[in-house]
């Protein structure tokens, strides 16, 4: 089950919007980008926000149905999906 790393970039990303909206649904997090150095969840989960890796993340996430696409260009919002995969992934909440 292999995905050569989209997997794994796509939850490091996926962790850092859950981690920059303050654990709120609604909250729009940035991607990142030139306007906004080192600002954003694609650098804090060790990607260039322009890079064709955090791309691939970003769309995988989207497809995943655990992000979607905010009011603005390069925001998101984390969904109920997206926010019960990081508390899964981090052994958050429970039985």
């Amino acid at each position: 089950m292999a995905t050569s790393g989209v997997e794994e970039n796509a939850m490091r990303l996926l962790g850092a919007f859950y981690d920059l909206s303050g654990e709120k649904l609604t909250e729009p997090v940035s991607l990142g980008g030139p306007e906004m150095p080192g600002e954003g969840a694609a650098p804090r989960a060790d990607l260039e926000p322009e890079s064709i890796e955090c791309e691939v993340a970003t769309r995988y996430l989207v497809n995943q149905g655990y992000i979607a696409p905010a009011d603005a260009a390069s925001r998101y919002v984390i969904t109920v999906a997206g926010f019960d995969r990081v508390r899964e992934m981090r052994g958050i909440g429970g039985v």
